[in-house]
């Protein structure tokens, strides 16, 4: 089986009462799920979708979403998972870039459907889940029991099915990013490799779907391995808990900071999450400290696991929980990576560099208006990130390319300097922005957060970083922030804090 769908098809003949989706009181088995997929599919081919084309989704977490999206390669279409966590501008850029001539979106983003019809120009078909219908528009549940059509069969010659994820943009426009079919089977396929053989996930995650983290690790995962997906019916904790403790979800992927937050109240009884076997943070690694509470009072280990949006996932240590180091782990069977120094040459063990990967988990071309005939498949991709690598193959993260610092001299990476600073006792949070006016002499600025009632001395906090960093290494320049910005994945935004007026020392 080389098809998603043909994953669910097998389910749902095999194990038809098998829960694929739970939903609150909800439970979506793989046969009905199939009948679903089926149901839409049709729909879709009626209504002109044909394969090539591009169909958005503009759905929060819901079964409505994972349906949607099998639905779409099932006509040989292309899916756009639209990032609702930007403006409704920016979707509607990225909807028209994309050309997308059919809209599947929630009552909640009507303001972005509107926008997506108001910028394209031309008539879009649209299907709402909890909104108004018009003549144009569809009610998705009514699509989604259709009994008596005959079923689609497309060959495999004739499915150009693909998806496009967003990358972030946090500086620039994002891109489209085209994955194939293949692509995404193979990252799954790759993926479950490295649990034990059979493993039945129960996964949950508070990422949005559209996400390049969550979508691998949660839909695409639970597809290949005949798996479920638990969705909480709303975003409180209380929801939270009563999913995981009830339907005992035993894979927990979420962003680094939130995982830190739920396992790290000392009020919250243990027995809430002690179904969980293994935490997968997304955005920053753990610490030691950290692995070690989630081991001592969950019984739990942490998956340390890295993608980025042209590869969503490139290796995973499912080991790290005892691992002494915070390594990112070895590549999965897909891919393979290189780390060069910036003219390209390939760097010793040990000493850090740009990490480049390739390989069948790798995006497939950029979808614009110019688009090309793809990459080449032996063609390595920049990742934009800093890693080392040790002499058993393990990766380290280390930062990204754009954080490197060249100072009077020297090349250094931020972690020297926010190692030091975060040990000082008012600091809650630390990051570090820099200056490109020169090639080999950056302006350190040191951006930080404070514990709650901790007054802002900016001349105390520089004192303290005189005391422990060397002369090259102390900011130019302090700010202290009441909060930092973050993303979906919990990665903070440095374009917000480059817009404020730096506070000079």
């Amino acid at each position: 089986m080389k098809q998603l769908n043909d994953f669910i098809d097998f389910f749902a003949q095999n194990n038809p009462v098998y829960p694929f989706i739970i939903h609150g009181d909800y439970h979506l088995t793989f046969k009905d799920a199939s009948s679903q997929i089926q149901s839409l599919t049709n729909k879709l081919i009626n209504t002109g979708v044909r394969p090539g084309q591009t169909v958005g989704i503009l759905l929060q977490n819901c079964p409505e979403f994972i349906i949607s999206y099998l639905a779409i390669l099932n006509t040989g279409a292309i899916a756009a998972l639209l990032p609702w966590t930007v403006s409704k501008d920016e979707v509607a850029t990225l909807a028209t870039t994309t050309r997308i001539g059919t809209l599947i979106y929630s009552g909640h983003f009507q303001e972005y459907a509107d926008s997506i019809c108001d910028l394209c120009g031309r008539p879009i078909k649209c299907f709402v889940l909890d909104g108004e219908t018009d003549h144009n528009t569809e009610n998705l549940r009514d699509c989604l029991n259709i009994r008596g059509m005959t079923k689609h069969h497309l060959s495999t010659k004739d499915k150009n099915n693909a998806v496009i994820l967003f990358s972030a943009g946090d500086y620039t426009h994002p891109k489209s990013l085209v994955f194939t079919h293949d692509s995404l089977f193979e990252t799954a396929a790759s993926t479950i490799e490295r649990f034990p053989k059979n493993y039945m996930f129960r996964l949950y995650t508070s990422l949005p779907y559209f996400h390049y983290f969550s979508f691998s690790l949660v839909i695409n995962l639970a597809i290949v391995s005949g798996s479920t997906i638990i969705i909480p019916v709303d975003d409180s904790r209380e929801a939270l808990y009563s999913s995981i403790y009830d339907h005992k979800v035993n894979t927990f992927i979420s962003n680094s900071g939130f995982i830190e937050e739920l396992t790290g109240d000392e009020h919250l009884e243990s027995e809430k999450l002690n179904s969980i076997d293994s935490f997968i943070p997304a955005g920053d690694s753990f610490s030691i400290k950290t692995k070690d509470l989630i081991y001592q009072r969950y019984g739990a280990m942490v998956i340390e696991a890295y993608g980025v949006t042209e590869a969503p996932v490139i290796t995973m240590n499912l080991n790290s929980n005892r691992n002494i180091s915070l390594s990112v782990g070895k590549p999965l069977s897909c891919c393979e990576i290189l780390i060069v120094d910036e003219n390209g040459n390939e760097e010793a063990n040990g000493q850090p560099g740009n990490l480049m990967v390739r390989g069948k988990n790798v995006f497939h071309h950029c979808f614009d208006q110019y688009r090309g005939n793809g990459r080449e498949p032996d063609e390595w991709t920049d990742t934009g990130d800093i890693a080392r690598k040790d002499s058993a193959g393990f990766l380290y993260w280390e930062a990204k390319q754009s954080d490197r610092i060249y100072r009077k001299g020297f090349q250094v990476l931020p972690k020297s300097i926010l190692d030091v600073v975060i040990q000082h006792p008012k600091i809650r949070e630390a990051t570090i922005l820099h200056s490109n006016d020169s090639k080999w002499h950056n302006e350190i600025q040191l951006a930080v957060t404070l514990f709650d009632d901790e007054s802002p001395d900016k001349e105390e906090l520089l004192k303290f970083c005189k005391e422990k960093l060397p002369k090259y290494l102390v900011p130019d320049e302090i700010t202290v922030f009441d909060h930092f910005e973050r993303n979906c994945i919990g990665v903070i935004k440095k374009s917000q804090l480059h817009q404020h007026e730096i506070v000079r020392k």
